[in-house]
């Protein structure tokens, strides 16, 4: 171990693929009020009758999603599921979720909106937009059925479809997964190279820091003498531990390792004992959407029974109580999953940035 005063502190420079979210969900906000309220009649309109609904959407013969929320994977098997089911055609634009965020703002500025529906991982501006009527009301009825901890509010207009564990990754090469760590304190105390994810960029990290508070106040500081490495976007850890050089990745995301197995790395998640950080991804269709009922009927179809078995089929969790998981993911029942309030993470950024530097020392 290294002594405090002697410890290596590389940071790493990454592209911010995650960055700004917060910074985009108050530009957003000032944008917003200064169009004034967007014109929703068409999304107001819809019909209740769920017939109606699909008799309307074939009409319209199209959707167009912003999918930030969705991998690419992802948002094919929901473009290829709703057209088969509907004949409705998905165009789909597949880009990170800050991204999607500033076009989808930049569309609503313009009075143009090209997207019909969006979703994004990033809750703070789904927030903001929800309380300027951007989103237009879903209509679901069965919200009961998703799981507790990922519900959120009753009269919540977008949704989450689906959601990943944020454990450890390593290298299965270099790692036997017999002897990965089984605690966040065993973690903290191998001797090893550490890649870590800077919460003032990454979304992912940020919500990691948090729930980590809660789950267990001494993994950050526990640390503290580690060789770290830090980067700026949790997916360029990947990147590290399948390179070799760090031995673990902090946060390890869902998503980002089932990607890199895809492509052939061998990096798994590890998952410590006891309640765990969980990041939802979340849908919303535009108020101003061009084809609304396409919109509603699209973010219906994410949530029902029938895609969501699709999804946990194809290697993505489901958000509804009863379902499986996906074959190579661990079980996590609802009573450990940890999720981070939109508001608490906008409110508290600067404490939880600062408790990460002090314990880390970036």
């Amino acid at each position: 171990m290294n002594s405090p005063l002697s410890r290596p502190r590389r940071v790493m420079s990454r592209p911010l693929t995650a960055a700004a979210t917060l910074l985009t969900a108050l530009t957003t906000a000032a944008a917003l009020a200064a169009c004034g309220p967007p014109d929703t009649s068409g999304a107001t309109d819809l019909p209740t009758s769920e017939e109606e609904l699909v008799a309307m959407a074939k009409e319209e013969g199209e959707v167009v999603l912003g999918a930030g929320g969705h991998t690419r994977a992802q948002a094919q098997l929901l473009a290829d599921k709703f057209t088969e089911k509907y004949g409705i055609k998905v165009t789909f634009v597949r880009e990170n979720s800050g991204d999607i965020a500033q076009k989808t703002q930049a569309q609503l500025t313009a009075g143009s909106p090209q997207f019909d529906v969006v979703s994004l991982n990033d809750e703070a501006t789904l927030r903001v937009w929800e309380e300027e009527d951007v989103l237009a009301d879903p209509a679901i009825a069965d919200r009961d059925a998703i799981l507790a901890p990922l519900r959120g509010e009753e009269t919540q207009s977008y949704l989450p479809f689906t959601w990943g564990a944020l454990g450890y990754s390593y290298n299965e090469a270099s790692v036997d997964p017999a002897t990965a760590p089984k605690t966040w304190k065993e973690l903290a105390e191998r001797s090893d190279t550490f890649a870590v994810a800077d919460p003032r960029s990454s979304g992912a990290a940020l919500t990691f820091v948090a729930a980590m508070e809660r789950i267990d106040g001494g993994f950050l500081p526990g640390l503290g003498d580690a060789d770290t490495l830090v980067t700026d976007s949790a997916l360029a850890l990947t990147q590290l531990v399948a390179t070799g050089e760090a031995d673990f990745g902090i946060p390890g995301v869902e998503a980002d390792i089932a990607t890199a197995r895809e492509a052939g790395e061998p990096l798994t998640i590890g998952y410590p004992e006891g309640e765990i950080g969980a990041v939802p991804s979340y849908v919303g269709a535009l108020a101003q959407a061009q084809h609304p009922a396409a919109a509603r009927l699209l973010v219906r179809f994410q949530l029902s029974e029938e895609f969501q078995a699709a999804q946990v089929e194809a290697g993505s969790r489901a958000v509804l109580s009863g379902l499986p998981e996906p074959e190579e993911a661990e079980e996590l029942t609802e009573d450990r999953l940890v999720v981070v309030d939109a508001r608490e993470l906008s409110e508290r950024k600067d404490e939880l940035v600062q408790a990460f530097s002090s314990a880390v020392g970036s």
